[in-house]
């Protein structure tokens, strides 16, 4: 695999020890020396220099010798030489060569190939001499010391096989002895049906479903093609189950969409039985609507393993049946809705299913909301055990990204009573591949090192909005995408539309999964290293990490903060600037689940200098923060609610360690900075706005859809429009008015004694970028935002590269002048202030930067010269079809103006 090796010994790597390369086409090979054998994971087989690295075996089924000498092999269609034979190298006649590959250890050795393979799938290609394609071979996902070869050597047929290096092939065994069925037609968007065919493979018989279960013997006989068309106007199956909630279910009272599932096994005579095969056609009606134009999850898996009463992960089940004065008050199966008959309407609705209070308190069948938690059914079960084993395929504008099997389990806490529940994604070897590989987050999830991409993930959540599932879904993801510069660590998220078994299921986030995987990847660490504390619940590292958790927070909780010694040992041991800035966004939200519950820190076990994450103190991450910004219209969290009274009064060891910190003079100014430098930025109505407008109008119809799938007997037609309407005025109307209360609830309960005044500041922003308390104002020209009189604000000068910073000029505020040229300047407050920050060469008077007319700037869509909110507006009303005079901006520059544009400028506005 790549960059995996465990090494013995150095040394010259011999080539008369290698057994072969040479890419063969998986039908029929071209010529005589094919791609025989490949390992992506090798631990066993040593190389000479006592590595343990990747290797390929080539395989020579002629009966002459055969002179590779300048072939290539590569895994990059783009570069077929990345490993070039050396001159003299030969496949001996019905022999064997091996090639050994290791990104690192190619580098000093020639016969070892430069580049390292992939265990969860890889691509290799064989080149002659003249540069014709001699063989490739696409390998399937492995486990350790498994190989993919032919079987017999140089045969056609590929399997997953005992590794045999430089010797004869291993007969397949199990599952792997029969090849998967293939179908003429991959997953996807099509205008219209059409027959599919399955190839069966020599000496098989083919067995296949459509309803999603898993094959049989039992299942019908392939024997001739299937009828592929648009499924919609089928009846509803799955979408009927009213056994998921102890709420009274509705099931949805039209016909809902609906893709063509198939799966296919093939059976030999000895009664082996290959992979099941899994495709998912969207015909008609589902290929026509906005499906194409986003990410789309096809989960398909055996129905029982969802509905299933013993072992099916998505209903009350006998978990539920069974407890004690618990008992089923008659679930089970809705009449189904049948399709449209002629001189009929569309269809009947079907039964009402009783009213439905979504989420926000009232009563769930006969219980209440307030004693959820106190529900025991098959859907609040965790552990392995309640995991099921799906096809995962992912959809991005109409192409499908992502085919693997993976494991699924629901995921959520209070969310897990909802009729549309959430689902952890597991990549696991035992399903096949042991990492998802995609950019599931355009970009967005990224090292915090360097800023690179992440795109191998363990594992994704499919997220139903948690507690604003039939409300606005959004809330947690509008929040999270306003604070990615902050300090602690956030979820990075994409929205998707999801179907079971080839049903409608609504409108989903994926998002990041709180994991070892996750901390390693955004910060460096080895997963064995990473400890994380989430809801008090150890969720990775050890039984003393999670009670030196404890103990510290029981330890800052109770002891005097006053005292400078103590404050500098929290400061020791939690990163005061993760801490600070998740406080005061949380606080900010009004996140009435919070901190009580939905709180989670981490931190590694190894330090690590030259790491600045791996220094062993505690981090925040940020999760579920959709309790807030008036879900639900509640008390505790609508746009004048006083989190500071609801923490003051809670007696869990979070809130208490944060009141305490709140007697400390020096962590009362940092919060209060913090805050204000949030209302000012992150949080300001002209930022916010444009990104709640982008998520109603982008996805109104899918959670309109949602609504109907879901909670048809309240919000079906215009009450569903009006509920969204009235979800997202809500939160607009919070962030628009939220800082004034918030403002004068933090005066009252950090006991300032000053009163807000305004700091403004003007800079050339082409010649360098200002600072202000944690605040990098990257591109911005002017600024201005309130603070505090009681503590001074900090600003800092960044000259760009050719440019240099020279002094500030400051009006209203008493500085002395020889600090006026250090880069860093810290201004008392007294009254309002502006401040220039002046670079050589400047004149010592405010100047407006002005682009040439004939200049195209990044982003400028509404053609004024410069970059700002007004062009996210015109660039979203340009996009949901409106008639406005747009400019040509390409933000990501792919020639194209579309929604990945708009993703883009949101996200070079926010920083």
């Amino acid at each position: 695999m790549k960059k995996f090796f465990r090494r013995t010994a150095a040394g010259v790597f011999s080539f008369a020890v290698l057994a072969g390369l040479i890419p063969a086409v998986p039908v029929s090979a071209a010529g005589s020396v094919t791609i025989n054998e490949v390992c992506t994971k090798n631990t066993t087989y040593a190389a000479p220099d006592g590595g343990f690295y990747d290797w390929v075996e080539l395989y020579n089924n002629s009966s002459s010798a055969v002179d590779i000498s300048g072939w290539g092999l590569s895994d990059k269609d783009s570069n077929p030489y990345r490993f070039t034979f050396p001159q003299g190298t030969s496949v001996p006649a019905n022999g064997h060569i091996i090639v050994f590959c290791d990104g690192d250890a190619g580098l000093n050795d020639t016969t070892i190939a430069p580049f390292g393979l992939s265990a969860s799938g890889e691509n290799l290609i064989l080149t002659d001499k003249g540069g014709a394609a001699a063989d490739n071979v696409t390998v399937d996902p492995l486990a350790s010391d498994t190989s993919f070869g032919r079987y017999p050597d140089g045969g056609s047929d590929f399997f997953v096989l005992s590794g045999t290096p430089k010797a004869a092939n291993a007969a397949p065994e199990g599952s792997n002895a029969v090849r998967k069925p293939e179908f003429s037609q991959e997953s996807g968007f099509f205008d219209s049906g059409f027959d599919l065919t399955i190839t069966v493979p020599q000496g098989t018989t083919v067995y296949y479903t459509t309803d999603g279960s898993d094959p049989t013997t039992e299942s019908e006989q392939y024997t001739a093609p299937i009828r592929i068309d648009d499924m919609t106007n089928t009846e509803n199956r799955l979408s009927m189950r009213r056994d998921i909630s102890t709420d009274n279910v509705a099931a949805p009272q039209e016909l809902i969409d609906k893709a063509a599932v198939v799966r296919a096994i093939a059976v030999d005579s000895q009664g082996r039985i290959s992979p099941v095969a899994t495709k998912t056609y969207f015909v008609g009606t589902t290929a026509s609507s906005y499906y194409k134009n986003m990410k789309v999850v096809s989960l398909v898996t055996d129905p029982d393993n969802l509905f299933d009463a013993e072992k099916g992960i998505y209903v009350l089940g006998n978990v539920y049946n069974q407890g004690s004065g618990q008992q089923n008050p008659g679930w089970g199966w809705q009449q189904p809705v049948q399709p449209a008959q002629p001189g009929q309407g569309q269809n009947e609705p079907a039964q009402p299913g009783g009213n439905r209070n979504i989420w926000g308190g009232g009563n769930w069948g006969n219980f209440n909301a307030a004693d959820m938690f106190k529900v025991n059914a098959n859907f609040t079960q965790k552990g392995r055990e309640w995991e099921r084993e799906a096809s995962f395929e992912l959809f991005e504008n109409g192409e499908k990204v992502v085919d693997q099997n993976v494991g699924i389990r629901i995921k959520g806490a209070y969310s897990r009573n909802s009729v549309q529940k959430s689902f952890n994604i597991l990549a696991r070897m035992d399903y096949g591949k042991a990492e998802l590989e995609y950019d599931f987050f355009n970009g967005t999830a990224t090292k915090a090192k360097n800023g690179k991409k992440i795109k191998t993930f363990d594992s994704v959540t499919i997220r139903n909005g948690g507690n604003d599932v039939g409300a606005a879904y959004f809330r947690d993801t509008i929040n999270q995408s306003l604070v990615t510069d902050r300090a602690f660590t956030h979820q990075a998220m994409s929205e998707c539309v999801l179907f079971i078994d080839g049903e409608f299921w609504g409108v989903y986030q994926i998002t990041e999964k709180v994991s070892d995987d996750f901390i390693s990847s955004h910060y460096g660490i080895k997963k064995s290293d990473a400890v994380i504390v989430k809801n008090d619940e150890l969720e990775e590292g050890t039984e003393a990490d999670f009670n030196e958790w404890n103990s510290l927070v029981s330890q800052f909780a109770s002891a005097d903060m006053t005292n400078a010694s103590n404050y500098s040992q929290f400061c020791e041991k939690f990163d005061l600037r993760s801490f600070v800035d998740y406080f005061a966004a949380q606080i900010y939200w009004s996140n009435s689940d919070w901190p009580q519950n939905n709180l989670a820190a981490w931190k590694t076990n190894a330090l690590d200098e030259t790491n600045p994450y791996a220094d062993g103190k505690w981090r925040m991450v940020l999760f579920d923060t959709e309790s807030g910004q008036g879900l639900y219209n509640s008390a505790n969290n609508n746009v004048n609610s006083n989190p500071f009274s609801r923490i003051s009064m809670n007696n869990d060891n979070m809130s208490r360690l944060f009141n305490n910190l709140l007697k400390n003079d020096d962590f009362r100014k940092e919060f209060e900075l913090t805050m204000m430098d949030l209302a000012n930025y992150n949080f300001a109505p002209e930022k916010v706005t444009p990104v709640i407008e982008h998520y109603k109008n982008t996805y109104k119809q899918q959670i309109l859809d949602t609504y109907e799938r879901f909670f048809s007997n309240n919000l079906s037609g215009q009450r569903g429009e009006e509920k969204l309407n009235n979800e997202y005025n809500t939160i607009t109307n919070f962030y628009k008015g939220r800082e004034q209360y918030i403002t004068q609830n933090m005066k009252q309960a950090l006991k300032l004694t000053g009163n807000l005044a305004s700091l403004s500041i003007n800079n050339s922003a082409d010649k360098g970028t200002v600072c202000v308390n944690t605040l990098t104002l990257d591109g911005l020209s002017s600024w201005s935002g309130e603070y505090f009189t009681d503590f001074p604000v900090t600003v800092r000068a960044v000259a760009n590269e050719g440019s240099t910073f020279d002094h500030w000029e400051v009006t209203g505020a008493d500085i002395d002048s020889s600090k006026l040229k250090s880069e860093e300047l810290e201004i008392p407050l007294s009254g309002d202030v502006t401040v220039r920050a002046v670079y050589s060469g400047e004149a010592s008077s405010t100047t407006t930067t002005q682009q040439p007319a004939n200049t195209k700037v990044k982003g400028d869509y509404n053609g004024d010269g410069k970059t700002d909110t007004a062009d996210l507006v015109i660039l979203s009303q340009f996009l949901h079809g409106k008639k406005v005079d747009i400019k040509p901006a390409d933000v990501i520059e792919d020639g194209l103006t579309d929604t990945f544009d708009l993703i883009a400028l949101r996200k070079m506005l926010l920083k």
